[in-house]
């Protein structure tokens, strides 16, 4: 158990959970996070993909130190290291008490570690985020605040970037779209910002376990396809920490379209994607072959592409933030957003087909 101020406010019918792996430099601040706010879960899981590092210890180490004595008995936790169950800090609930259960499942997908920690979640109510995260004061009141609708039956909150330096101000400029970009009605949350009702992980199978990528978008799809609507709260800030260097953008992407491939998501988008580079492809043979001059057919092309993350980093020269540019950050960027695009977009293509090779020999 954990007890904490009286002034907090625990909802004991909701379950915080996460998977972590090879976390040890990020896990303190996203728990911190956690427990700093103005409204708590009755229960936090934490299942452990079998981390390499020390990231299981310093979770289990965070919350003794935050466990407090009850009656001359200390919480503990077990390392089950080949087991999905857990044993609970302390199995009481009242109203300044939270309980906890560190897990260690080796081996286990992000799909596997999510469905793990719901089937031992107790509540009804079920939140859920990354340890990439740093989470708003007021995130777990405003990502549980609709239920008292009974109609409310899954809710997404808005996703913020974080960035320390250069290049993960401009990966933000190019990848995160702005709350008025979000179209309502096709909005889809990342389960770094998502809560739902514990009957519809139930309903619609939970978390696809053949995933260890894309598997929150193929778990919107599901929630959709049975009928639910996911509703949007603008006011649940997570504020998610972009990638620090282009291997780690790379492989983020590689990965995210893999399990597009697989997960049978998105293929339109990625279509457009295959057909523009082609098209690019055959600019430059006509203008090596023919002309010099069919290159000024890129310039409109070019236009289009960059629109987008353009009039964001405008915008982000006039603002003060951890993803405002100052200096000569703003003519550098200039020059980097088109190059990081065409990166993305490489790692994009790079990793959708191999998800729909791996998906052929799967089948």
């Amino acid at each position: 158990m954990i007890t904490v101020d009286n002034k907090k406010i625990i909802l004991p019918d909701v379950s915080f959970i996460t998977t972590v792996y090879n976390e040890e430099k990020s896990i303190i601040e996203f728990l911190e996070s956690l427990m700093e706010q103005i409204y708590l879960p009755g229960e936090i899981i934490i299942v452990d993909g079998g981390s390499k590092d020390k990231t299981f210890e310093i979770a289990l180490g965070f919350f003794k130190d935050k466990a407090s004595p009850k009656n001359g008995d200390y919480g503990t936790v077990i390392n089950n290291r080949n087991d999905s169950t857990g044993d609970k800090l302390n199995k009481r609930n009242n109203k300044s008490i939270v309980n906890v259960r560190i897990i260690k499942k080796n081996g286990a997908n992000i799909s596997q570690g999510r469905n793990a920690a719901i089937k031992n979640a107790s509540g009804r109510i079920i939140c859920v985020s990354d340890a990439g995260c740093i989470l708003n004061k007021n995130w777990l009141k405003e990502i549980t605040r609709f239920y008292d609708d009974t109609s409310c039956n899954v809710i997404g909150g808005l996703n913020m970037p974080f960035c320390r330096n250069f290049i993960q101000k401009c990966l933000a400029v190019c990848v995160m779209p702005a709350e008025k970009e979000i179209k309502i009605e096709k909005y889809m949350p990342s389960s770094r910002n998502i809560s739902f009702k514990k009957k519809i992980w139930v309903d619609v199978g939970g978390y696809p376990e053949d995933m260890d990528y894309g598997e929150d978008m193929k778990f919107n799809f599901n929630i959709k396809a049975a009928d639910y609507r996911i509703r949007f709260n603008p006011d649940a800030v997570v504020y998610w920490k972009m990638r620090k260097n282009p291997v780690q953008i790379f492989w983020q992407f590689f990965r995210y379209a893999k399990g597009d491939a697989t997960g049978r998501m998105y293929s339109v988008r990625h279509l457009i994607r295959f057909s523009a580079f082609f098209i690019f492809i055959i600019i430059l043979i006509g203008a090596f072959c023919l002309s010099k001059w069919i290159l000024v057919i890129l310039v409109p092309l070019f236009i289009v592409y960059v629109f987008k993350p353009y009039s964001k980093l405008a915008k982000s020269w006039s603002s003060n933030g951890s993803c405002s540019f100052y200096g000569v950050e703003k003519f550098l960027s200039i020059l980097f957003i088109p190059l990081l695009l065409t990166h993305i977009d490489f790692s994009k293509m790079c990793g959708y087909i191999y998800g729909l090779f791996k998906k052929i020999i799967k089948e």
